[in-house]
């Protein structure tokens, strides 16, 4: 229940995320939000993560689990892709037990049965900008994009977007994204979202909320 687009530029990393947000009690769809901010951004490098599928462990949100990672500082000396690993070490036993309980209680609820963290940043090693996701449904999932420019994530993408992206295939190809810088790639971004929301008012769809936060690193 999300629609988030990441795109690699010439320049850095831009990040689109829309703002839903449900609450769920013994099986139930309690309340849909717009109000919840997708993407934490760390304070001594440049580095951001997003999270889509299941966002509360535990009664404890999923930005307060990277903030509880950020302070350990075990992220120091690492390579973006180590950090990513660490990081998966740091929150897997928090996530996969979430994710466990929610399979006894509401087994035949979809969304509940997924959780995942994408990593975006600039490596201090290399200087290479990547992006890395976590994702656990329940399986455990490493996933390195070093060869594609834009990904989405979210159910909104795989209903709304992915196949407009497949048929205009510039907007989809390494050479569009690697040649413009990360100014540009908000406004694209922006166009994207605006797509995929007119496809989903089309049908009277609910995957993903009206409003979008976007932030960059460069």
């Amino acid at each position: 229940m999300t629609l988030i687009l990441t795109a690699l530029c010439k320049d850095g990393i831009c990040i689109c995320a829309d703002k839903i947000s449900q609450t769920w009690r013994n099986g139930v769809l309690i309340k849909t939000e717009d109000n919840l901010n997708k993407i934490y951004r760390f304070k001594s490098i440049p580095l951001v993560i997003f999270n889509h599928g299941i966002n509360k462990f535990d009664n404890k949100s999923w930005d307060m689990l990277c903030c509880e990672y950020e302070k350990t500082g075990h992220w120091k000396d690492k390579t973006l892709e180590q950090i990513s690993c660490n990081f998966k070490i740091f929150i897997e036993g928090t996530v996969v037990h979430q994710l466990v309980s929610n399979l006894q209680c509401m087994p035949n609820t979809e969304s509940i049965k997924i959780s995942a963290f994408v990593l975006c940043g600039k490596d201090n090693f290399s200087n290479n900008f990547e992006f890395y996701e976590l994702c656990w449904d329940p399986d455990f999932k490493f996933n390195c994009w070093k060869d594609k420019r834009i990904i989405g994530s979210g159910e909104g993408y795989e209903k709304y977007l992915k196949k407009y992206l497949i048929y205009n295939a510039k907007l989809f190809s390494v050479e569009f994204w690697a040649c413009i810088n990360t100014k540009r790639a908000k406004e694209e971004l922006k166009k994207l979202f605006f797509i995929a929301k007119k496809s989903r008012d089309k049908v009277g769809g609910d995957e993903f909320s009206d409003n979008h936060d976007i932030e960059c690193i460069t």
